[in-house]
């Protein structure tokens, strides 16, 4: 036998080329190489394709380890952890939600008798938007998604201190089975009569006449029924200060008044106030922030300070 090892010489030279150019059908590639480059180049998957100390070199090393990442989760000296995932494109948010569950789960479940574990440190996961990946099978959930990482949590955490809080303004296209496992529901105004019976069916059949008057509630009042109250009850949710509610404040369009003191720059003005920016420029920080996927208030900083300049 030899023990020279085989080497491969292509027949013709730009091979590849005549791959991506060619008509035949069982050589047609262009597509997908075309969409693996644009994926390539779109920033918003850096972190995914360029991890940095995460980044494996040849031969399968990393500088930072999974321990560094569950320690800036899950050890932090704050109360409060968000992960903001909302500039991930939708294509991989479902299959990246379910890794990070996933991840957060197994680590707590076999650490539940360890100082850090799951019972020692009982954890909280509060899921925004869920019918967006939590969503009833045959919607676009894949089996493996975060679906199936959800419906684990809430079937078997709470025995190793790991909750899920479901948010989410259509209940109706959030799984049954993670609806019917909530032992507390807090019901704001819906009007949509198929997110109340999604709703009503997760009670019990003796507080189901509650639930008629969601239609009802006023803005930030809710009815609570579950383990957390001794009995249902209609509560009046307090408001968070101006300066740390969230930017969900339906705009002016018409009749506002620009307040250069104003802490909510969505709220000022309306069509009748007269633009006084620069629109060539105003337009290129539209496309900057859109971009980066990190909206700022540029316009009304820079309407104040030409009004201040003007004075």
């Amino acid at each position: 036998k030899s023990s020279c090892r085989p080497s491969f010489v292509p027949r013709q030279r730009m091979d590849a080329a005549k791959v991506y150019f060619s008509k035949s059908q069982n050589l047609v590639s262009s597509r997908a190489i075309d969409a693996l480059a644009s994926r390539l180049r779109d920033p918003r998957l850096d972190f995914l394709f360029r991890p940095g100390p995460w980044h494996p070199d040849a031969l399968g090393a990393t500088d930072s380890a999974l321990d560094s990442l569950l320690r800036s989760w899950l050890g932090s000296g704050k109360p409060i952890v968000i992960l903001d995932l909302s500039g991930v494109p939708d294509s991989i948010l479902n299959a990246l939600i379910g890794c990070l569950l996933r991840v957060i789960y197994d680590s707590l479940f076999w650490a539940r008798n360890l100082p850090e574990g799951g019972r020692e440190r009982p954890l909280l996961l509060v899921l925004e938007e869920a019918h967006r990946y939590v969503g009833k099978p045959g919607q676009g959930m894949t089996a493996a998604g975060a679906g199936k990482a959800v419906q684990r949590i809430v079937k078997e955490g709470r025995k190793y201190g790991i909750g899920a809080m479901i948010v989410s303004q259509r209940p109706s296209e959030v799984d049954d089975t993670i609806l019917s496992q909530c032992g507390t529901v807090f019901a704001l105004r819906m009007s949509n009569e198929s997110d109340r019976n999604h709703v009503t069916g997760a009670v019990t059949d003796n507080l189901k006449g509650l639930l008629s008057n969601l239609p009802i509630l006023r803005t930030g009042e809710a009815v609570v029924i579950g383990e957390a109250v001794h009995l249902p009850m209609r509560a009046l949710i307090q408001a968070p200060p101006p300066d740390r509610r969230p930017d969900s404040e339906d705009p002016v369009v018409f009749g506002g008044k620009f307040d250069e003191n104003s802490k909510e720059p969505g709220r000022t003005g309306g069509w009748e106030y007269k633009r006084q920016w620069d629109k060539a420029r105003d337009y290129e920080e539209i496309v900057e922030v859109w971009r980066l996927q990190q909206p700022r208030p540029v316009r009304v900083k820079s309407a104040v300070s030409k009004k201040k300049k003007s004075k």
